[in-house]
C-alpha cells in the first residue's frame, strides 16, 4: 500500500452536508484511498479506491438511477441488492446526490418486514438486484398487491461495478467524467437525507428517518480522534453488512468526514446471478492480512470464533484496537483476548441516536473491554431502575438530535437498554440487557438475564441462550446446541448429556447471581433442531419469538417443578442405608448450590439454601424414592415441606429411612418446646456475669450502630436518622452482595421508597459489609474494636422472614444476636450501650386469648410461640437474658411517603388475586397494622428514651379498626382507579379462600400472574380457618381478625410519642398503597 499523504480534513461543524463533502474530497483529497481491497489468486495486489473515484461512482450512480427513477425530490428509495459494498454505498450517496432519499433495506428482512418498512416510510421504489433476490421481490409485490392500488411498487436494477467504476482503483482526474450536474437544491440540516430500519431484534424492524443533521452529528462523537490518529487508521469493516447503521457508519460516513481508508472485500458481482463475497471467520481473517489493516470493527460471531485460533489471536495483537459491536461476547472470551495481549473496546450505539461511543485507542485499561465511555458530545441521562441499573435516555442538546424522541419532559430518546455504573472508574458503564428483557418473577424479584447469558455463551457446546422465568418463582434457561452437537430432545439420555456438559458455563454464571435469579439443573431447556430459535436479520436471536417458540415446554417443565411428583432422570442411592443416603444427599445439595462444602451436619439454610433449592431438593428425593419399592408407597403422603422440617443432612437422612417403618407425622408440641428451650439455653450461657459500671457520658443518640438497612423497616430508620441532628455518627450493618455495591442497594431502597437519596451522601453516614453472626460481626479487628469504643446504641433490625423455615435454620440469626450483645458487653461502655431489637407478634401466636391481650413482658412458656420456626426464634431471644429491650413487631403496612408495601407480603397479594377473583375476603374482627414509618419512628424512640426501656414492648396500632372498614376502602379505591363501575363485593374469608382453590386445581400460566394467592394458599386456610373459629366466639368483632391475636400496648405508648399519636388507618393511607403497587406495575 502507498505511503499515505497529509489530508484535508472536511469540518465537523455542520457546514457541509454529505453531497457537498463528497465534492470536498473530490478537490481535496483526490488521491487519498477511500477503500481498500485485496485482488488476484493470492491476494498479492492491493486496490486503492481514491476519494475522487468514489466521488465519481456517487455522480455515476445518481445519473443512472436519476434517469431511472424520474420523481421528486424527497421521494423515498429503497436499496434491496446482493451488492458489493463499494458499489451499495456509492449506489446511496448517489441517490442522495440527486435528491432522492435512500432507504437501505435489508434482504434478510421477511416479506410482511419489508412491506411494513416500505409503507411505513411511503416507499414505492426498490433498487435492487432481482436475479438474486426473484423470489423474495415476488413476495412483495405479491403483498403489495393485496393492500390495493393506492400501493404500487416500481423495481429499478441496481448498477453494475463497471458502470460506476470503469477503472477500478486506477481512476484518475485526467480520465473521463461527466459531472451530475442536475444537482438538487443544497439541502437543509432539517431535511431527511436517508431512512435507516431497526434490527427488528423485538419485533418488525422500524423505518427510522435520519436527517442531514443526524449524520453530521454522528461524526463528532469522537471521530476527530480517530482521524488525527497517528499512524493512520486502516480500519477493517469487511463482514459489516452495508444496509445496517454500523456499516453505512463505518463504511460511508466516516471515510468520507475521517478520510480513513476502509478495508472491505473486493468487488465479485460482475454479472446478473453473482453474489458478493459471504463473510466469514476464515476469509475475513485473509483479507484482514493482506489490505494491512491496523484496527478492525467487529461482530460478536467473529471474535467467538477466532479467541481459539493462534493466528486470528496474533493478528489482532498487532491491532491499534479492536472493537465490537451490535450484541455481547462472553466474559470467557473477553478475557481470553485481552490476555492474548489484544486492545478489545466494547461499542454501544443505535440507529435513534448514533455511535455514541468510541474505541480505546490507548493501552493500558484493557481490564475495562466490555466497560463503555460515552462522547462528550452526548448527554445521557440514567434513569435507575431499583435494583443497581440504569435506562440509558439520550437527551436532545444542541451538540446532538437523536433521531427519534420518546419522551418530552426532557426531551430525548429512552433507550430501553440499561446499564451498570461502574464501581471505581467515573464515566464507565456496562450494559447489561434491556427492560423489557428483565424477568419479573411472582415474587417480584428481577432477573437482569443478559450478564448470565453471556457467561453461558461462552460454552462451545452453546449456539444461543435465552432465560426465562417471568411470573414464575426460579428462572430456567433455553439453550440452543452449537452447530454438530444438535440432540434428539426426546431422549432423555442426550438431554442429560448435553446439560452435563454446559452445566459448568451455568455453574460460573450462577456463582454472581443473587438466589432468585440462580439457575439449577431441571431448568435448563434443550432447543430441538427442527425448532431453531428465531434470529433478527444482524444474526441476534429474537428473545420475545424465542419464548413464544417454546412456551409450552417452558409451561411444562414448571408444572412439573412446581408439582410434588419429582423429575427424571434422577440416579438414586447407590444404597438406601444411613451413610449411603447421607453420600447421596450431600452430592445433590453440592450439585444444587454448585457448592463444593456442604457438610451433612450444618443446617442447610446456612450453607445458602433457599425455598428454590429446597424444592430442587425435595423433587430429587421424591424421585429417588419412586424407583424403590421399599419407598415408593410413602412419596404419596410425603408434604412439600420435609426438608425444611429437617433441614440437616443427618438428620434427613434417617427420617427418609424411617419412611419405610413409620407413618410420616408432623414434629409434636413437646418436641418443639423441647428444641426451644435447648436454644435458650444455649444462647444465655454466660449472660448473667454483671457488667462493669461504664464511666462514659454518652448519649444514645451520639454513635448509632444499625442492622437491615436495605430492608423495609430498616430503611426507613436510617432515613430518619440521617435527618436526625442529635445523631452524630450512623454505622449501617449488612449482609455483602456478590451483585450489587451496599450504597447501590440503599440507593435503590431509598427510590422505592420515594426518599431523598442525597440524604446517603450524609458523611455521618459509614455502610459496612459483615455478618452478625461471623466471629467480630464479619469485620476486620480494627474496625471492630472502633466501633466497640464508640458505639452508645445498637438497633437490631436484619432478620430473615421465611414462615416455612423451622427453629433450627434461624440459629444463625440467634447466633448474630448474642454476638451484637457480647459486642456490647465487651467494650468499654458495656453498661451504658442501649441494644433494641425488632422481634414479631408471632412469638406469641400460642397466646391463650382468654387471657386477655398479650402483656408487654417475658412470659415464661414456650407453648405460646410455638408457630412456625421465625415466631419461636424470636421467642428464643426474648428468654435468653439478653439485657436488651425487645419490641415485638405486628402486621406492617405502606406508609408515608409513598405507601410502599412491599407485594410479596400476604396482604397485597390478596388485593391483587381479588382482582382476578372478583370478590375480597370479609373477616370478622379489627386490624391494628402499623405504618412503615411510623413503625421504624417508634422504634427509635425506645432507643433514644430517656429512661431505660422494658425488656418487652408490643408494637401494634393502639387503635385498629375494622377489617372490613380497610376491605370495603381498598375496594372502592379499587374501582376508582380502574374505572369500574362496581365495587369488588366482601366475601367469608372461607368462601374466597375456596375461590383460590378452584384456580388451583388446574391453574395455567396466566393464573399465577394474576392470583398469586394461590402460592400462599396453605397460608390463607389457616387464616379462614382462624376466621371461622373467632366468628363462633362472643365478642370476636373487637378482637384482631384472622387469628392473629391481641397485644396491650400501654407501655409502649408510654415510652414513645409516635405510638401515643399515631393516627388510626385513613383512606389516604389506602389510596397511597393502591398507588404504589400500581406504580410498580404489581396491579394493572
Amino acid at each position: 500500500m502507498s505511503k499515505f499523504s497529509t489530508p484535508v480534513f472536511p469540518p465537523l461543524d455542520g457546514s457541509l452536508t454529505i453531497p457537498e463533502v463528497i465534492d470536498f474530497n473530490m478537490r481535496h483529497n483526490a488521491t487519498q484511498p477511500f477503500y481498500v481491497f485485496s485482488v488476484g489468486k493470492h491476494g498479492s495486489e492491493i486496490v486503492q479506491v481514491s476519494h475522487l473515484e468514489f466521488g465519481r461512482a456517487c455522480h455515476r450512480a445518481a445519473h443512472v438511477l436519476a434517469q431511472s427513477i424520474s420523481e421528486d425530490s424527497g421521494t423515498v428509495v429503497a436499496v434491496i441488492a446482493l451488492a458489493d459494498t463499494i458499489v451499495y454505498q456509492a449506489v446511496v450517496a448517489g441517490l442522495i446526490r440527486t435528491g432522492l432519499v435512500p432507504f437501505p433495506i435489508s434482504a434478510r428482512n421477511s416479506p410482511l418486514a419489508i412491506v411494513n418498512l416500505l409503507q411505513g416510510s411511503s416507499c414505492h421504489k426498490i433498487v435492487g438486484t432481482r436475479a438474486t433476490l426473484g423470489k423474495l421481490f415476488d413476495e412483495v409485490e405479491a403483498r403489495v398487491a393485496a393492500v390495493g392500488e393506492q400501493f404500487k411498487l416500481n423495481f429499478v436494477e441496481i448498477p453494475t461495478v463497471e458502470r460506476l467504476f470503469p477503472k477500478l482503483g486506477r481512476e484518475i482526474e485526467d480520465d473521463s467524467f461527466k459531472l451530475y450536474s442536475t444537482l438538487a437544491p443544497t439541502p437543509s440540516l432539517e431535511s431527511v437525507c436517508m431512512y435507516l430500519h431497526s434490527s427488528g431484534s423485538t419485533g418488525f424492524p422500524k423505518c427510522i428517518p435520519q436527517t442531514h443533521r443526524n449524520l453530521v452529528e454522528w461524526t463528532n462523537f469522537g471521530l476527530s480522534d480517530l482521524r488525527s490518529h497517528t499512524p493512520r487508521l486502516v480500519m477493517g469493516t469487511m463482514p459489516l453488512p452495508p444496509f445496517h447503521t454500523i456499516g453505512v457508519y463505518l463504511q460511508l460516513i466516516q471515510p468520507l468526514f475521517g478520510i480513513m481508508p476502509i478495508g472491505v472485500f473486493p468487488p465479485v458481482v460482475h454479472s446478473p446471478g453473482d453474489q458478493p463475497m459471504p463473510p466469514t471467520p476464515d476469509n475475513t481473517l485473509i483479507h484482514l492480512k493482506r489490505t494491512k489493516t491496523n484496527c478492525l470493527i467487529i461482530v460478536p460471531a467473529f471474535l467467538h470464533a477466532w479467541v481459539n485460533s493462534q493466528e486470528a489471536l496474533d493478528l489482532m495483537k498487532s491491532f491499534i484496537f479492536v472493537g465490537y459491536g451490535g450484541g455481547p461476547i462472553s466474559a470467557k472470551v473477553g478475557d481470553a483476548l485481552v490476555a492474548a495481549g489484544i486492545n478489545l473496546s466494547s461499542l454501544y450505539g443505535g440507529t435513534e441516536f448514533g455511535i455514541s461511543t468510541v474505541p480505546a485507542l490507548g493501552r493500558g485499561n484493557e481490564c475495562d473491554w466490555e466497560w463503555v465511555q460515552f462522547s462528550d458530545k452526548i448527554t445521557v441521562n440514567w434513569a435507575p431502575q431499583g435494583d443497581g441499573t440504569y435506562e440509558c435516555q439520550i437527551l436532545t442538546t444542541e451538540k446532538h438530535h437523536p433521531a427519534i424522541e420518546n419522551m418530552q419532559n426532557p426531551r430525548g430518546y429512552a433507550t430501553s437498554d440499561t446499564f451498570m455504573r461502574h464501581p471505581t472508574k467515573e464515566g464507565l458503564w456496562r450494559i447489561v440487557g434491556r427492560i423489557d428483557d428483565v424477568i419479573i418473577h411472582s415474587s417480584g424479584e428481577k432477573t437482569v438475564p443478559a450478564p448470565m447469558e453471556q457467561i453461558i455463551l461462552g460454552n462451545p457446546m452453546a449456539r444461543s441462550v435465552v432465560m426465562f422465568g417471568r411470573n414464575h418463582d426460579q428462572a430456567g434457561v433455553l439453550v440452543e446446541p452449537a452447530a454438530g452437537h444438535e440432540i434428539d430432545v426426546s431422549d432423555k439420555a442426550q438431554v442429560a448429556d448435553i446439560r452435563n456438559k454446559i452445566w459448568p458455563s451455568i455453574e460460573e454464571a450462577n456463582r454472581n447471581a443473587p438466589a432468585f435469579s440462580k439457575i439449577y439443573k431441571e431448568m435448563v431447556l434443550v432447543t430441538s433442531r427442527d425448532r431453531p430459535l428465531p434470529r433478527s436479520p444482524k444474526g441476534t436471536v429474537m428473545r420475545k419469538a424465542a419464548l413464544h417458540l417454546y412456551d409450552e415446554d417452558i409451561e411444562e417443565l414448571y408444572r412439573v417443578v412446581e408439582s410434588t411428583s419429582g423429575i427424571d432422570k434422577i440416579v438414586p442411592p447407590q444404597s438406601w442405608d444411613i451413610a449411603g443416603l447421607k453420600t447421596w444427599l450431600v452430592e445433590q445439595a453440592r450439585d444444587i448450590r454448585s457448592s463444593s462444602t456442604i457438610s451433612s451436619s450444618k443446617d442447610l439454610f446456612d450453607q445458602g439454601f433457599d425455598s428454590l433449592s429446597a424444592t430442587f431438593l425435595r423433587l430429587r428425593i421424591s424421585s429417588a424414592l419412586r424407583t424403590s419399592q421399599r419407598f415408593a408407597k410413602a412419596v404419596e403422603s410425603l408434604g412439600q415441606n420435609f426438608v425444611y422440617a429437617h433441614p440437616v443432612i443427618d438428620d434427613l437422612a434417617r427420617f427418609i429411612l424411617d419412611l419405610s417403618k413409620t407413618p410420616i407425622e408432623d414434629q409434636t408440641t413437646e418436641s418443639k418446646i423441647e428444641a426451644i428451650e435447648n436454644m435458650i439455653n444455649k444462647y444465655s450461657e454466660g449472660l448473667d456475669a454483671p457488667l462493669p459500671p461504664s464511666k462514659s457520658t454518652a448519649s444514645p443518640k451520639d454513635v448509632v450502630l444499625l442492622t437491615g438497612t436495605t430492608g423495609n423497616i430498616g430503611s426507613h430508620a436510617l432515613f430518619f436518622l440521617l435527618q436526625d441532628e442529635g445523631v452524630k455518627k450512623i454505622y449501617a450493618l449488612n449482609r455483602p452482595s456478590r451483585t450489587e455495591g451496599m450504597l447501590a442497594r440503599h440507593e435503590a431502597r431509598f427510590r422505592d421508597k420515594g426518599f431523598d437519596g442525597e440524604l446517603l451522601k450524609d458523611s455521618k453516614l459509614h455502610l459496612l459489609e459483615g455478618e452478625a453472626s461471623d466471629e467480630k460481626l464479619g469485620l476486620s479487628a480494627e474496625s471492630y474494636r472502633q466501633l466497640q469504643e464508640s458505639v452508645t446504641t445498637i438497633i437490631h433490625i436484619a432478620w430473615r422472614l421465611d414462615f416455612n423455615l423451622t427453629l433450627s435454620s434461624f440459629e444463625s440469626h440467634v447466633r448474630g444476636t448474642r454476638n451484637l450483645i457480647d459486642f456490647a458487653r465487651q467494650g468499654p461502655n458495656a453498661s451504658n450501650v442501649r441494644f433494641v431489637f425488632t422481634s414479631s407478634v408471632g412469638s406469641a401466636l400460642g397466646w391463650d386469648q382468654s387471657k386477655g391481650p398479650y402483656p408487654e413482658e417475658v412470659v415464661r412458656d414456650p407453648q405460646y410461640a410455638i408457630s412456625n420456626g421465625y415466631g419461636e426464634s424470636k421467642y428464643v431471644l426474648e428468654h435468653s437474658g439478653l439485657q436488651a429491650c425487645s419490641i415485638r413487631v405486628g402486621q406492617v403496612c405502606g406508609g408515608q411517603p409513598n405507601g410502599a408495601w412491599a407485594t410479596t407480603d400476604w396482604v397485597p397479594i390478596i388485593v391483587k388475586s381479588s382482582l382476578a377473583l372478583g370478590a375480597l375476603p370479609h373477616a370478622q374482627g379489627m386490624v391494628s397494622w402499623v405504618s412503615m414509618d411510623a413503625t421504624a419512628q417508634t422504634i427509635l424512640d425506645v432507643a433514644f428514651a430517656k429512661q431505660q426501656p422494658p425488656f418487652a414492648l408490643n408494637l401494634v396500632h393502639p387503635r385498629p379498626i375494622k377489617w372490613e372498614e380497610v376491605m370495603g376502602a381498598i375496594s372502592s379505591e379499587l374501582m376508582v382507579v380502574s374505572g369500574s363501575t362496581t365495587p369488588l363485593p366482601l366475601i367469608p374469608f372461607h368462601e374466597w379462600v375456596k375461590k383460590v382453590e378452584e384456580k388451583a386445581k388446574s391453574p395455567v400460566a396466566d393464573d399465577f400472574e394474576k392470583i398469586p394467592g394461590i402460592k400462599l394458599l396453605s397460608f390463607y386456610r389457616k387464616l379462614a380457618e382462624a376466621d371461622q373459629i373467632s366468628g363462633q366466639n362472643r365478642g370476636s368483632h373487637c378482637m384482631e381478625s384472622v387469628g392473629m391475636g391481641d397485644f396491650s400496648t400501654s407501655c409502649i405508648q408510654n415510652v414513645s410519642e409516635t405510638m401515643r399519636m399515631v393516627p388510626p388507618i385513613a383512606e389516604a393511607d389506602i389510596q397511597r398503597w393502591i398507588a404504589y403497587w400500581k406504580g410498580v406495575g404489581f396491579l394493572v
